[in-house]
């Protein structure tokens, strides 16, 4: 075809878009919203692509690769921000360290030319003046409290699933880190980097986005709470601020495939830091310093693959074993992390079904214009055109159409992320921009649905001679259903449901057939069943229809199977629409539902730490006022690992196949006696009486019906799990009953967990406390009767402080915040309220450290 053929063809089509403007603007205005959900969606990826990608120069800074203690071939999450220190019932041990035999071993290579150690603590500084940090030990610098209510906001926003270590790498209060590097860890925004040597002096260095949100310059001071001084508190003066390293944010969710996996790069360098000598971080601590990590510098010349292929065998045989990580490998974990892969399959995912919406929309509107201009296009034939012009006429105008979609959907996503950055910047959780990534993926969705939509209306174009065509086209209409399409598509639908739940395969491959394959399959299959759902609804509803409107039934007997084509793509438009809202809805309730307690979730949990209460003052605790002392019951906690792999861990880990359980002690008798109970567990297996009997008698155990669908365990059946203390000596519970426990998600949140757990198993209080030396009491579980008093008491005989998640009585008024009377410094009962309807439950994952934890409820 020559140029000026295509002329005359696109002349033609502007003409009958001047005809039908109406038309041409409905359907631009459905192909900006397709692609305007595809910036949406993909503007997040960019935003990650742009923050993280190539972080890892940053992230190992100065050095050339970074040398971090692992436990288990994990690296050992005891990096900084990314720490957190067992809780009650906790396990995991303490901090690991490098071996200072093993980093001078390092020291001695010809290869290496310099090998630093840092010294991360348990000590966070503040402002001077500043009000003392949420979950922090001791006099805590926090920031203004403009900048308080501005966290709070933030905070309020889309929570990331990644335990309490992701969320202390949100948490920009610095971690306090020890280095005798004479040159900054990074890149110098302002100031003087310190001398290492001058610990006296009391000089450091702090990384810019916690010096802007403690609001210090070089010349200002911080104050940290020390142990060691003989001092409350002590100042550090900041002599430089430094360039902030990346963490990278944890995934929205984790529900389903693709199967869970570690965290990316867990420990390591803290995030927010203030880098003192080591000398002065001793002092503070208390405590001589240990190699909380490592950096290396390698000589002139030498390749660090080279260098690593030499140490390869050494760092794992190590002790304990050593994690390398450089800025190569820190680009490879991030591209590949779950968070990547996360937002990169809703990127593609949105794409997917944008450009199938694109696609009919655009189908519709050229197959009914086709059926229109049949007449036009006969004619055209006879005097001039060509059946390549024919054609081309089709293309281009689907073409424009695409062009303007893509161009209103880049436009209007662009004016959507503005309004929502300015509105509610907290939903932007991974930030929003309009990259290379989401302007190819729009593109692709408008330009590739509507050139595929063009393809079966250019033929039916193309495929009546001119004689023909100049009769009037009158449709045919057998009256018989299309049993073949509906029986091929009913084989097509029933693949993905084999793949899933029948067909015996590893759950790496079934995610990835059943997400290629399972689900192309299952959309031809229901895109086939289209016209037999189009005769029946004709059939069924449309003599329904005619009476409603007073019209002759038989006006309306065939007015849909009569234009099949465009019926079809009309109904199937409108099914990818409204098919995607009710997916939303659907993930969204099923996300939430894991996180809402049933009715037998307690009124409030209490957690008391760090050290918890002594046997003497249980009581004491119990007769607060405000709360129902015989259900006000003491907890023993003890988070403990499988000694069999007896719910699939190995297979495929998931939020409840995992290798450890919670065991939690409890008093049979006050705890599930009587006709109102504190533990209103509902049994699905065994009875209440028989489970009470026998949990009095020793090592038997109620556990959910969720692990004993995964474990495939009954009643009378065992499992054994590994008292920490003494691994090499499993203890074998039995099942006294199986119970549900909806919503358990929400509970562990706070003082019962360290890590993911199986479920929760409840024992004997005695055979919990004696078999795994859990020591003082930190947990309690129980009912109040009213609205806590205001008053807070003054009872001496603990230290400790306290926090609770409560659930509201009926008919309370109060609101949160409110305080129960306190016998262990300060019971603090934050009221819960039933989770707002949302795809997330608005829930605040605990701070890690030694004080308070407080779980939240509905």
């Amino acid at each position: 075809m020559t140029w000026s053929e295509l002329k005359v063809a696109v002349k033609l089509v502007l003409a009958h878009a001047r005809h039908r403007p109406g038309r041409v603007l409905l359907t631009s205005l459905s192909t900006v919203a397709a692609a305007c959900v595809v910036v949406w969606v993909v503007s997040g990826y960019d935003s990650l692509v742009g923050q993280f990608g190539g972080m890892g120069e940053e992230y190992v800074g100065r050095y050339e690769l970074l040398l971090l203690p692992t436990r288990g071939g994990e690296s050992a999450d005891g990096g900084g921000d990314m720490a957190s220190a067992p809780g009650p019932g906790g396990f995991g041990g303490p901090r690991l360290q490098l071996s200072k035999d093993f980093l001078n071993t390092v020291r001695q290579d010809p290869d290496v030319a310099l090998v630093e150690p840092a010294y991360e603590t348990t000590l966070r500084a503040g402002k001077v003046g500043g009000e003392p940090a949420e979950g922090g030990r001791g006099r805590l610098a926090g920031a203004k409290s403009e900048d308080k209510q501005a966290t709070k906001a933030k905070a309020s926003g889309p929570i990331m699933m990644g335990g309490v270590a992701q969320q202390r790498a949100q948490n920009r209060t610095p971690t306090i880190v020890g280095t005798d590097s004479a040159v900054p860890l990074h890149t110098l925004v302002k100031g003087a980097w310190f001398d290492p040597k001058n610990a006296g002096a009391r000089d450091g260095a702090i990384t810019r986005e916690a010096a802007d949100f403690l609001g210090v310059e070089p010349g200002d001071e911080v104050v940290v709470t020390g142990f060691g001084m003989g001092k409350d508190e002590t100042r550090i003066k900041i002599a430089a601020v430094v360039e902030q390293p990346k963490r990278l944010p944890g995934p929205r969710f984790m529900v389903g495939l693709p199967p869970t996996r570690q965290g990316v790069l867990p420990g390591g360098p803290a995030t927010h830091a203030l880098y003192v000598p080591t000398a002065l971080a001793e002092k503070l601590s208390g405590a001589p310093a240990r190699a909380s990590y490592a950096g290396v510098v390698l000589r002139s010349g030498v390749k660090t693959d080279d260098f690593l292929t030499k140490w390869a065998e050494r760092f794992s045989t190590a002790t304990p074993p050593v994690d390398v990580r450089t800025p190569g490998k820190v680009d490879s974990e991030v591209e590949n992390s779950t968070t990547f892969d996360t937002v990169r399959a809703q990127a593609y995912s949105a794409t997917g079904i944008s450009l199938l919406a694109a696609l009919f929309i655009i189908f519709t509107t050229l197959s009914m214009g086709v059926d229109e201009r049949a007449r036009q296009f006969a004619v055209l034939r006879a005097i001039s055109l060509t059946k390549m012009q024919i054609a081309s006429m089709v293309a281009i105008e689907s073409v424009m159409l695409g062009l303007l979609g893509w161009a209103g959907g880049l436009l209007a996503g662009w004016g959507l992320l503005k309004i929502m950055a300015r509105v509610r910047p907290e939903a932007l959780a991974e930030g929003a921009e309009l990259g290379t990534w989401c302007v190819v993926l729009s593109g692709a969705c408008a330009l590739g649905g509507s050139l595929a939509a063009s393809i079966l209306p250019a033929w039916r174009a193309t495929s009546v001679s001119p004689l023909e065509a100049m009769a009037p086209r009158r449709p045919v209409y057998s009256g018989r259903l299309p049993w073949v399409l509906t029986v091929a598509g009913l084989v097509l639908i029933a693949v993905n449901p084999l793949v899933v739940f029948f067909v015996p395969m590893p759950d790496t491959s079934r995610y990835i057939i059943s997400a290629a394959a399972g689900c192309t399959t299952m959309t031809v299959g229901f895109i086939l069943l289209v016209p037999v759902a189009v005769v029946l609804t004709e059939r069924v509803l449309g003599p329904v229809l005619a009476r409603l409107l007073w019209l002759n039934p038989r006006l309306l007997a065939t007015q849909l199977s009569s234009n099949m084509w465009r019926t079809a793509g009309t109904a199937v438009a409108m099914t990818i629409g409204l098919g995607l809202f009710v997916t939303m809805q659907i993930w969204g309730y099923s996300m939430l539902g894991p996180f809402t307690p049933g009715d037998w979730a307690p009124d409030l949990v209490v957690s008391i730490g760090p050290g918890g209460v002594p046997d003497s003052d249980v009581d004491a605790v119990r007769h607060v006022p405000g709360l129902v002392a015989d259900k006000f019951l003491p907890l023993a906690v003890k988070q403990v690992k499988f000694s069999e792999d007896v719910t699939g861990y190995k297979v495929r880990p998931s939020a409840t196949r995992q290798d450890s359980c919670v065991m939690i002690g409890f008093d049979p008798d006050a705890a599930l006696g009587g006709d109102s109970p504190p533990f209103k567990f509902s049994f699905v297996e065994g009875a209440r009486d028989e489970a009470i009997a026998k949990l009095k008698k020793g090592r038997y155990c109620l556990v959910p019906d969720h692990f004993a669908r995964e474990s495939g365990l009954g009643v009378g059946q065992k499992f054994a799990v590994l008292p920490p203390d003494d691994p090499d000596s499993p203890l074998e519970y039995e099942i006294a009953g199986v119970v549900a426990m909806p919503g358990w998600h929400w509970l562990t949140k706070s003082g019962f967990r360290r890590g993911r757990a199986a479920g929760l198993m409840f024992c004997s209080r005695d055979v919990v406390r004696t078999d795994f030396t859990t020591g003082r009491t930190t947990l309690f579980w129980g009912t109040w009767t009213a609205r806590p008093p205001r008053t807070r008491s003054r009872q001496p005989f603990s230290r400790s402080r306290t926090a609770a998640s409560t659930r509201q009585p009926p008919r309370a008024a109060a609101g949160r915040g409110e305080r129960a009377g306190q016998p262990p410094g300060a019971l603090a009962a934050n009221r819960r309220r039933r989770p707002s309807r949302c795809n997330r439950p608005k829930a605040s994952e605990p701070r890690s450290g030694s004080g308070p934890t407080t779980s939240s409820g509905p």
